[in-house]
């Protein structure tokens, strides 16, 4: 089997339309808008424990990147090689992995693709998709790995972020057009009418159903697996985002040049 390493150091995954255009990913823009009084507060508890949260977050981060590397490579049949990182990190991602591999030889799933990098030229945005598997009926399920103590709402929004990635960018299926949003320029971003409508399930490989794998990082046994079809009032908030996202960037004073000030 090929051996493949994973770099410690590699750069975060970047998003580029075909003019360019550097576009966020579907993750970020699955963010927008949520509270963040939770996140402040776990920053805060580990403050009174004395624990700085950036090594905490970085640390969880790392497991959750080894655990989807271990992953990738098993569905590729692939040997992973993470000489890069420490044995108590290896151990660690080896609880996350150990409890995929559990669930997923309960499965009957056919592994389509794996690790996809696609962009949504008319949104503007793109994203990585963990896992395209084929059920025995041929119909096409959409997974994303997350490792985490629980399925939050923006999981799910990301989840109709990616599916639409993946239909709109087979080959074989007319992309469906609406002429609202193929006629609206409003400012340098996207606007998204309420009548778009691009969460369809209809045509080859097309997503028919969607899963979020959550995979506990310390307690034993933390790991569930939750499927969702209809994802459409997730997509709708989804393209609110989109626009908010872009509204924010065009609204936003361009950066002066740095240098001395003159005398």
């Amino acid at each position: 089997m090929q051996s493949v390493k994973l770099d410690r150091h590699k750069e975060h995954q970047k998003y580029f339309l075909s003019d360019g255009t550097q576009v966020p990913g579907g993750s970020t823009i699955s963010k927008i808008g949520d509270d963040a009084g939770a996140l402040i507060h776990w920053a805060w508890k580990l403050g009174c424990e004395g624990k700085n949260y950036r090594d905490v977050s970085k640390e969880a981060c790392d497991i959750g990147t080894l655990a989807h590397f271990y992953i990738e490579c098993f569905l590729n049949n692939q040997v992973a090689d993470l000489s890069d990182y420490t044995q108590e990190e290896r151990d660690k991602a080896l609880v996350c992995y150990h409890k995929f591999l559990e669930w997923w030889e309960g499965q009957d799933l056919e592994v389509v693709a794996t690790e996809i990098q696609l962009v949504n030229e008319a949104f503007r945005y793109g994203g990585t998709i963990d896992l395209i598997a084929k059920r025995k009926n041929g119909d096409h399920v959409l997974m994303d790995f997350k490792t985490s103590k629980k399925i939050s709402d923006s999981y799910w929004r990301q989840a109709a972020g990616y599916a639409n990635l993946w239909n709109q960018n087979q080959e074989k299926v007319p992309l469906p057009v609406n002429e609202d949003v193929k006629n609206i320029k409003i400012g340098p971003f996207p606007i998204c009418p309420p009548n778009a409508r691009f969460f369809g399930t209809t045509g080859i490989n097309q997503i028919t159903s969607h899963a979020i794998v959550r995979i506990g990082k310390e307690e034993e046994g933390d790991f569930e697996v939750v499927w969702k079809d209809d994802l459409s009032k997730e997509w709708y908030v989804f393209l609110k985002q989109v626009d908010l996202y872009w509204a924010m960037k065009a609204a936003k004073p361009e950066s002066k040049p740095r240098g001395r000030k003159k005398k």
